[in-house]
């Protein structure tokens, strides 16, 4: 994002695109989710790409679908992460976790499903799985809906289309997250104007349809999400978006549960824990693996709490390794999202394999479905190790 001082100039690929079909939800309302997920399910029932054409363009299915239309839902179920065709494949696999997502819907175990296509959105980065859409795309570090569901979590839980149009839907990287939501709270306080964030010239067409397919596919078709019009504080009627409530401790929990340390309070750090997407440039394979990597069960996540002590400095956590991390190198830490997506960008920690000094978090990524690693730097030395053994988890705890 840019100061918010300087006007943009943007071009006809400067905002988030996805794919252009609906979220497969059969505990929708919606007509269009409800068909979505029997599509879904057709694609399921087959291993060869070209014989599901051959199906649908043959007039045996329940609609004559196209091949150029079945090539589009191909394309949003690989987003979800619920199948895969590698490039010059015929070979049409459900992913594990298409297999766990069809199997809780087909048992009507809607918690289950709203679990499992929650997480799978969350690995889903902006720059796809095969050519960027532009070199902005090409570029992005963004998990695309993690950094969505962490600005709605700093913005109250709701936002208005205006903002995603002008503000959100601009943000290609982790790194201008932060300053979006600033300008997003200026805007509502009217510090800044609407016109410092201009829009295409289009604003409907492609645009449009795009920026709401990211609304529709982020809520599972309203599973996760309310999207009702009223008059909002920019003079239009417009949708306002907003989580459902009942579904708030899941998207927290997903996104790494309750940060760590007595400063992180609340929605204070869901932006500076947004963990960077993975990098499968050139290697679908890998890609396919950590998109469609099977979801752990919901009750059964690990949720072992990271310890805190308070220090001249403040508070400080104690992360102990072989259980809440493993080194990967002097400057590197390896361990589940549960553990280090609760950590912050520059929050001091103590790591117990190394207790002459502490360590300040400098940057976070998702290298795998559950996997983060952080990268650190040695921060000020710890003069009496000793009182931090109390801290430190042992085997029996």
């Amino acid at each position: 994002m840019l100061p918010i001082n300087e006007k943009m100039t943007l071009t006809t690929d400067d905002f988030w695109r996805v794919n252009s079909y609906g979220y497969p939800n059969p505990f929708s309302d919606q007509p269009n989710s409800v068909q979505a997920w029997e599509t879904f399910r057709v694609f399921g029932d087959y291993g060869s790409y070209s014989k599901l054409k051959e199906y649908w363009s043959n007039g045996q299915g329940p609609r004559y679908l196209a091949p150029h239309t079945v090539e589009s839902w191909k394309a949003a179920f690989e987003e979800y992460g619920l199948i895969s065709v590698l490039s010059g494949s015929d070979e049409l696999k459900l992913t594990p976790a298409g297999m766990q997502f069809r199997e809780a819907g087909e048992s009507k175990r809607k918690l289950d499903l709203g679990w499992i296509g929650l997480n799978l959105l969350l690995r889903y980065p902006l720059r796809g799985p095969r050519r960027p859409r532009s070199p902005l795309f090409g570029e992005s570090d963004l998990l695309l809906y993690w950094g969505f569901y962490a600005m709605l979590r700093e913005l109250h839980n709701y936002v208005w289309w205006t903002e995603i149009t002008h503000v959100m839907s601009k943000v290609f990287n982790v790194n201008e997250v932060e300053q979006a939501v600033n300008n997003i709270a200026n805007l509502r306080a009217s510090t800044i104007q609407l016109d410092v964030f201009p829009v295409p010239n289009d604003t409907r067409g492609a645009y449009y349809n795009s920026i709401n397919q990211v609304i529709v596919h982020a809520g599972m078709y309203y599973l996760l999400l309310h999207k009702k019009t009223e008059e909002s504080i920019y003079g239009t009627r417009e949708p306002r978006i907003s989580i459902q409530g009942e579904w708030q401790p899941f998207i927290d929990l997903a996104l790494g549960n309750t940060a760590t340390g007595g400063e992180c309070l609340d929605q204070s750090q869901f932006i500076s824990r947004i963990p960077k997407a993975p990098d499968f440039r050139g290697d679908e394979i890998a890609y396919f693996d950590y998109m469609g990597a099977s979801v752990g069960p919901l009750h059964n996540r690990p949720d072992i709490d990271i310890p805190s002590m308070n220090t001249p400095a403040g508070s400080v956590s104690v992360m102990t390794v072989g259980t809440h991390y493993t080194r990967t190198s002097p400057t590197t830490i390896r361990g589940t999202i549960s553990q280090l997506c609760r950590l912050s960008r520059n929050q001091r920690v103590i790591l117990s394999d190394d207790l002459r000094n502490s360590y300040i978090i400098v940057d976070k990524a998702r290298t795998g479905h559950n996997e983060i690693t952080v990268t650190t730097r040695q921060a000020r030395r710890i003069t009496n190790p000793s009182v931090i053994q109390q801290y430190i988890r042992t085997n029996d705890d």
